[in-house]
């Protein structure tokens, strides 16, 4: 009988809320977040030290003496390159370098020597996390040359192109130059010079371009840079922005 009370009760319960159910209010809540992004932003800014940084007045070129190897390289030009990260966010750099084909032995040989401009960097300024001069990222540095031929200005033009390893923070800079020093070299006679000229007018140039992505998403300089920009020698670069220095 006891049980049978127990049960009774609640079905009487139910009854009442069934009765009403008509007049309650019922229990609810909201709730909204509202998610702020920002924009990060990626930019660089190519450093020069060309000479005596004076763009009115081309350097003038003399063929060297001594050695750029040992250290006593004379009539050397001064043409040190850094990149700075002025963005937001941390980057990956790269630096193209365009030296007239006629004063560059270029591909396939890359034999120095046969040059009658030559360009240089320190050997401290290789390595990794610093600046690679290969098609891929890691040692060796230097020999499998990431480089292609152009045309500007109707003037056919060798170019070498240079990685930074390590990806810049904001406001930071590369610490080693991407390049050293510009010379004529020793051997170079009037009659060749003569020759040049006639192609290349009397003031000669090299154009310097650096290219900038962001970090973040990549896991490395070379895959961050042929990602967004294109494999050097795949892809047409602007080299309109490219002034006197």
């Amino acid at each position: 009988m006891k049980k049978k009370l127990v049960t009774g009760a609640l079905i009487a319960a139910f009854g009442a809320v069934a009765i009403t159910g008509g007049t309650l209010a019922y229990f609810t809540d909201t709730d909204a977040k509202t998610n702020t992004f920002t924009v990060g932003n990626v930019a660089i800014d190519l450093i020069e030290n060309f000479g005596d940084n004076d763009p009115t007045t081309p350097e003038k070129l003399l063929p060297a003496t001594g050695s750029a190897q040992a250290g006593t390289l004379q009539n050397g030009i001064t043409k040190e390159v850094s990149v700075k990260n002025t963005g937001s966010e941390d980057a990956y750099v790269r630096v193209h370098i365009a030296i007239p084909s006629m004063l560059d032995n270029g591909n396939p040989e890359f034999d120095a020597g046969k040059n009658a401009l030559h360009f240089n960097y320190t050997n401290d300024s290789i390595g990794a996390g610093k600046w690679d001069w290969s098609t891929t990222a890691g040692a060796p540095y230097q020999g499998n040359w990431n480089y292609y031929e152009t045309t500007i200005d109707e003037i056919g033009y060798n170019v070498y192109v240079v990685t930074y390893g390590t990806a810049l923070k904001q406001g930071e800079e590369t610490q080693e130059k991407a390049m050293h020093q510009v010379y004529l070299d020793k051997n170079t006679s009037n009659e060749a010079i003569n020759s040049y000229v006639e192609t290349l007018g009397e003031n000669w140039q090299i154009k310097v371009l650096a290219e900038g992505v962001q970090a973040a998403g990549f896991d490395d300089a070379y895959t961050a840079l042929n990602t967004a920009f294109g494999v050097p020698g795949e892809y047409t670069v602007d080299w309109s922005g490219a002034t006197a220095q």
